[in-house]
């Protein structure tokens, strides 16, 4: 619970936080371009490498919305965040993917809701679902998180996910 607090409060903090601790073995950095991506789940290095961190998954000053890490391997990551009323972004295998939300269902707070669909420009589609939990100064945890991606070929990658919804200063 501890380790819980302590990331949702540095992912939400007024200066930007951005990394927890250390991390083991080499940190990937995500492709960045402006050009839409045709990614394909089918492809090896993107099958392998899975889902990456995001190298800034801080909320915005007055912005709302959620962070999502994964639950996967020996230390929570970043990998999904989505600001209200804009862009969500997810790290896969290594490339930075921007999406919309599409649609969304389910009980909602902090400009997020339980079930949501995003996509991308190039067909990628990320399914997101998590349930509110304990609630906290400026947000709420979200729990038994799934997060699934499926590419324009209709080849999926999911992972558990745990998170934030809130509201930073």
């Amino acid at each position: 619970m501890i380790r819980m607090t302590t990331i949702a409060i540095s992912l939400l903090c007024v200066s930007g936080c951005t990394t927890i601790g250390g991390k083991s073995g080499p940190v990937k950095t995500a492709n960045t371009s402006a050009e839409p991506v045709a990614l394909s789940l089918a492809d090896e290095r993107i099958a392998q490498d899975g889902f990456g961190a995001l190298d800034d998954a801080a909320l915005p000053e007055k912005a709302c919305g959620m962070v999502l890490w994964t639950l996967e391997g020996n230390r929570p990551e970043a990998i999904f965040r989505y600001v209200s009323g804009k862009e969500a972004e997810v790290n896969i295998g290594g490339t930075l993917v921007k999406l919309s939300r599409m649609d969304y269902s389910g009980a909602s707070g902090y400009g997020v809701y339980e079930s949501q669909l995003f996509q991308s420009t190039d067909g990628v589609a990320v399914e997101v679902n998590a349930k509110f939990g304990l609630g906290f100064n400026g947000g709420s945890y979200l729990e038994q998180g799934v997060v699934k991606i499926t590419d324009s070929h209709g080849w999926s990658l999911v992972s558990p996910t745990a998170g934030i919804a809130g509201c930073r200063s």
